[in-house]
Formats: C-alpha cells, structure tokens, sequence
C-alpha cells in the first residue's frame, strides 16, 4: 500500500496574464503568439506532469492550495481554478472535501469591508461552491465580535478529515486592503473639507490618501480563533492532538516568520498578531504549517517553549510554497508521510517546473524530517525517545530507525511516562509467527519471567531472567520491596542479572567466553518518587545490548510485570511512575533475534500442549481449535518466520516426535507415518548440532527441507494447520 501524502500548491494567480508573469524575454513583442510562456503555463504543465508520480504513488491523500488563485481578485482567475478542478481530476482526490484551499491577498476584494460577502464572492465561488474546504471567515460562517458559529458554517466542511491527515483552513486575508488611520491623524470628513478649494483636484487627491491609508495587513482574528474552537466541538473533532493519531496540519497564506534573506521595508508585512497565532498553533498540536504569500522556497521550525525557558519545547514544520513558476525552478511539493501514524516521518519532493519537452515531473526528494521530533533536547551523543505511553514511545523508535535507515545507536534511551500498556502488543509491532501478536508477546514474557524453567532446568536452554531475579541468588525483587519500604530514598532497590563473578559462562563450561551466558538485560532498579502529595514507583532498566523492533516490547513488558509487582508490596502505596530503558547499544533487525525462544520449545513449560498436537495429528477427529493453532504457530516457526534462518529448537520436536510415537499404535489419521519421518529428521539434525547456538548453512537447508515435508503432511490430516 502507498504512502498517503499532501500535495502542496501556492500562489498560480490564474487567469489573466498579470505584471511579472511572462517569461520570454520580450525584447520584440510578437503580434500574436498563443503559446506565449508565463508563470500560469509552466504552472498547468508541471501539473499535468504528475500524473506519472500520481500513477506510481496513488492519488494525494490531501491537496493544499495556500492562497492566491488569482491576481486582484479577477474573475479570469477564478474561473480559471474551477476549470482547473475539472481538468485535473486524473491527479485530484476524488472527494473535494479533500482539496483544501485559503485565501491569499489577492483572492479578496480590497475596496470590500472586512467579514463581508461581497469581498469573497468570487474566492467563494470557485472554491466553497465546488465544494472545496474553506477557512471559516469572519462575518460570513461565525459572529466578527464573539466568533459564534452560524448555521452556514455547518454546511460546508473547514477541515480536511482523512484517515492519516487533520487540515484546518486559516483565513489570514480578512484584513489585507483595511484602511488605516494614524493616531491623532485626521479624518477622511476633515481632509475632504480641507481639500475643498481645490475643485476636481481633490478627488485625485482623496483617491491618493487612500491608497497611502490602504495596507496589506495580515491577520487571524481573535474571533476565528474562538469559532476554531467551537468548529472542533460541534464536528466532534479531538481539541487535543494526544486523542488523534492523524498529522495536523495547519493552511495559511502568510508566513508565520520570514522565509527569505531579502529585506522588507512594507509596512505589515507579516502577522500583527503573530504571537497569539503561535500559541494557537501549539495549543492546537500543530505539527505541520503549510503557506504561501512570499514567492519563496524555504522550511525550518518553529520552536516554542511554554513561557520558561526549562519548559519542554516544542517544535512545528513550516514549510513555504515555492509560488514561483518557471522551467526547472521548484514550483510545488509533496509531503509523504511514513513511519508509524502515531510517528509519522515526512519525506519533502519539490517537483521542478516542466517545460514542454518534459512529460513527468522532475523531482528533487529531499529528506526524511521526523514530525514526531520529541519535546527535550537530548545531550549530546544521547538520543532520547520521550513518550506518555510505551505504544507512542515504540511507534517513535521506529521512526527513528527509519530515519537512520536502521544504523545501530549507542546510549539510546526511552522513557515511557504512563506504561499501562507496556503489557499490549504495540500496533506497529510486525506480525510474527503467531496469528496473534499478543499471544506471541506474552507468551515469551511468561517464558522469560519464569522462576523456574523446564528447558533451563534440563540445562537446554542457559538462563531465563526470572531464575536469576528469583531463585539463583534469592527473590531480588522482594529484597527490593524491603528497601524501599524500608527507606524511600534508597538507591540499593535493586534487580542484578548478572554476578560480578560471572565471565559470561557457567563454572567449568568449556565453552569460548564469547559464547556463554551473559545477559544482555543486565540491571533494573526501582525508585519512589515523589510529586506533591502523590507517591510514584519508578523503574530504569539497563541493557549492554538490546534489538529494539522485536526485543524491546519483550522486555518493556517484562519490565512492567516486576514493577508491578514491586508496586503493590510497596506500604504506603504508591502508583506506577516512569519506566525507562537504557540501550548501551540499540540494533534494528528485520528478523527475530535468537533469544526469541522457539515457539515448540515455549510448548515444552506447559504440561500436555505438546501430547495434544500429537493426539490431533493421531486422531483427526478429536482435535481441538488450540492443538491445530498450535501446530500452525509452529510450523510458521521452524520455517524460520520473521527469522533469518529456521531455529536451533531444543526438545520441543523430541517430545512431539515420541508422543507421536507412543499414540501410532492406536491412530486413526492416515498419514502419520510421514510425520513421524519429517520429525525424526528434525530431531537428527538438532541432535548433530546441539553443542552449537545455531544451525549451520548446510544443517540448515537439510532443516527446511523437512520442515516442508512435515507441514506438507500435518495439514494433509489437519488443513486448519497451514501456516
């Protein structure tokens, strides 16, 4: 499925050829030449260039026009944007509900009052009458003084609503062309009777003081602002970003900051109410503010702090229109977005103006932003993933690795401050051998905490955290409760995996150093914080060595079992606090990593599961919905799902191979036999190579071979099976 992305348009000032548009160099007019380059057909070449782009990528989730269809507010241009809606309906949404447009300065009629009809009648007329999405306006949609919403305003849509997208139109043009009079300056009434001697001089006169009074002023109105607010309500729209997952992105002609090095000397020239329009954009969780208005290429971000300096900042991606159209100049963009949706990454394109030997645009990728950029600024040769639950704080690792396109870290660190759902299954987790991610997840967190271990009793397997937390030098986890019961402050809670003594193998092993047990979970300590009255359990955990697409919900889980568990021992109680993870090093793999223990062998701590799977192959009739999810989870696994190659399996396949065994006798299930076979080859091979960690290359081919030949036969005698 293709990446939904924005496509983002400024400024074509359509319609009549204005001043600045022709783009020969007209040294010799030409009495009549219909094909006469300007700014407007470059404009409609390089849109009708994306078509391929299009093709290859699908249709733009969103269409954001920033302002400026026309020039003056002629009607040529508006004519000429609805014509243009029917032309390229090949690259358009096919809902115009997803087309959102703005008015820029020149799309109102200047000698019109502000918050009156007449001065958008022709904006209106191409854009909210073909059923585009509009900024609400003052005097139109809501009440100027107190922003109370009119009927009309609920007729037509202000916000472009998609599955990945939140666009919110915004009017900055109501003012521009207001009059304006200097303080103590004199009224029009008074420079009218002053100016009355000089006869039919005094009407140039008066039309000069206006255009001298007349000022292109941007501004959103406090009384917008206020009918944001209750658009949101009435449409039932999250106020807050923390309750959409979807990209929020703001659409404004004028720019918030300037986007060029060039000097401005015009009075007005950017938002007389910049600061309350920045606090709205923050207060509203904006992540991206698309605009036009300047004619020039430029992004950066805007960075803002709650009023202290210490306070968490927070950042937005502005992004301007190039607005200037000309043959391999930037001309517009796509944003597409990646990663997660809840972690979104934007890649910008700018596509180049097409001239008419070009039929595809020309396109200049850019790079990958993260708009999901946390709040703190980490120290340097730290990276830090900060994030109220381990859900968003996962979804934000991925992002992370996507930008880094999967580059080892080192000092990586995540901190979760609510981790209720530390126990769930991330949605951005990849599926894995399990039908169900949950159940996959669980049950090697079950495995891992488990205080004793069948297949670690056996000495088949090396370790399990929970027999170092609770049984092999006491319950730790107790003793930290005792701690901190004892004495808040303690720093000595503390859950060690690993003995000083230990050289990462066992007494006597005569394995090399490099291949013993060492954990890579090394350390978890519990601290009590304190928040006013309220007390909070904390919990840092420390990792020499973690896998973090597959591993790290592994162990936030199992992390959030034993702070838990130190929770409720602890008296006065307290409520779970943070939980933080430090990564010494950080690995993105794309497959499983060799502690994700063979879903056979998990089979192995549960009395019975693996006789059931027997008896389902022996005696089809009788077999159970959990025997046959088993046996396909399993098949899955030692094919090597999600695995770089199929898995050195431990006992699982012996005790499936014999209590296969000891049921022929007395089977049913035709077929049997070649079960039997493929499981003993398997168990051949993982005896020849038990000494070793994993299955050599040529063990290996042998392996999936007969993984083939077994799933070929269970699903023979159980079809559910299949993997």
């Amino acid at each position: 499925m293709a990446d939904p992305w924005i496509l983002h348009i400024s400024d074509p000032h359509l319609g009549d050829v204005s001043p600045g548009q022709t783009l020969d160099d007209e040294k010799q007019v030409l009495e009549s030449q219909p094909d006469l380059e300007t700014t407007q057909t470059v404009f409609k070449r390089t849109m009708k260039a994306l078509g391929r782009f299009v093709k290859d990528n699908g249709k733009p989730e969103v269409v954001v026009v920033s302002g400026d269809l026309a020039y003056q507010a002629h009607s040529s241009g508006f004519a000429a944007f609805k014509a243009l809606l029917r032309e390229r309906a090949d690259i358009l949404p096919e809902k115009r509900s997803q087309i959102v447009v703005v008015p820029g300065n020149h799309d109102v009629v200047w000698d019109e009052p502000p918050g009156t009809l007449p001065r958008y009648k022709g904006f209106l007329a191409a854009t909210r009458a073909q059923r585009c999405v509009t900024p609400l306006l003052d005097g139109i949609d809501f009440d100027a003084e107190t922003g109370e919403l009119f009927d009309v305003a609920r007729r037509h849509p202000h916000v472009a609503s998609t599955a990945h997208v939140l666009a919110v139109a915004l009017n900055t043009s109501n003012y521009c062309g207001v009059l304006a009079a200097p303080r103590r300056a004199m009224s029009e009434e008074k420079w009218r009777e002053a100016l009355e001697p000089l006869g039919r001089e005094r009407d140039r006169l008066m039309k000069e003081l206006r255009r001298l009074r007349q000022h292109d002023m941007p501004r959103i109105s406090r009384a917008q602002i206020q009918a944001l607010g209750a658009y949101f309500e009435t449409m039932g729209l999250p106020r807050r970003a923390e309750d959409d997952p979807r990209l929020r992105v703001a659409v404004l002609h004028h720019q918030l900051l300037p986007v060029s090095t060039r000097e401005e000397r015009k009075p007005f020239e950017s938002l007389v109410n910049l600061g309350e329009v920045r606090a709205m954009l923050q207060d509203y969780g904006f992540e991206l503010v698309l605009h036009g208005h300047k004619h020039e290429s430029g992004m950066y971000w805007d960075i803002a702090t709650e009023g202290e300096l210490t306070a968490p900042v927070r950042r937005i991606l502005v992004i301007s229109s190039p607005g200037h159209f000309d043959v391999n100049d930037p001309t517009m963009r796509a944003i597409m977005l990646t990663g997660p949706a809840t972690a979104r990454n934007a890649r910008i394109i700018t596509f180049k103006g097409a001239g008419p030997h070009r039929q595809q645009a020309v396109r200049d990728d850019g790079e990958l932003v993260p708009l999901w950029l946390g709040d703190d600024q980490p120290p340097r040769g730290q990276t830090l993933i900060s994030a109220p639950t381990t859900h968003l704080a996962y979804a934000r690792l991925c992002a992370l690795f996507e930008l880094r396109d999967g580059e080892q870290l080192q000092n990586l660190v995540c901190r979760i401050e609510h981790p209720s759902d530390a126990g769930a299954a991330p949605p951005d987790l990849p599926m894995v051998s399990a039908d169900d991610p949950q159940a996959w997840l669980s049950g090697l967190v079950d495995w891992w905490q488990r205080e004793r271990s069948e297949l670690v009793s056996r000495g088949l397997l090396p370790f399990n955290h929970g027999e170092r937390i609770y049984r092999r030098w006491g319950d730790q986890v107790e003793r930290a409760i005792e701690m901190l019961n004892a004495r808040d402050d303690s720093s000595r809670a503390l859950v060690a995996l690993v003995a000083p003594g230990e050289t990462g193998r066992y007494p006597g092993d005569p394995r090399p150093l490099d291949r013993g047990s060492f954990p890579a979970f090394a350390l978890a300590e519990f601290s009590v914080r304190e928040r006013g009255e309220k007390r909070y359990l904390d919990c840092f955990a420390y990792f020499r060595k973690q896998e973090m697409q597959y591993w790290w919900p592994v162990n936030v889980a199992e992390l959030a079992r034993l702070q838990e568990k130190v929770r409720a021992g602890l008296s006065p109680a307290a409520s779970t606090g943070r939980l933080v993870t430090f990564s010494a090093i950080a690995l993105w793999k794309d497959t499983l990593p060799r502690v994700a223990v063979p879903v056979v062998d998990l089979l192995v701590e549960e009395p019975g599961r693996l006789l059931e799977m027997a008896a389902a192959v022996a005696f089809p009739g009788t077999a159970t919905t959990q025997s046959i999810s088993d046996w396909r989870h399993v098949l899955r696994d030692l094919a090597g799902a999600r695995r770089s190659a199929p898995p050195k399996v431990s006992a699982g396949v012996d005790i499936l191979r014999d209590d296969v065994a000891r049921l022929a006798p007395a089977a049913s299930g035709a077929g049997l036999g070649a079960i039997r076979t493929a499981l003993e080859e398997l168990r051949d091979q993982y005896e020849a190579h038990e000494d070793r960690d994993e299955l050599p290359p040529a063990a290996a081919k042998l392996v999936t071979k007969a993984v083939r030949r077994l799933t070929i036969a269970v699903t023979r005698v159980l079809p559910g099976a299949a993997p």
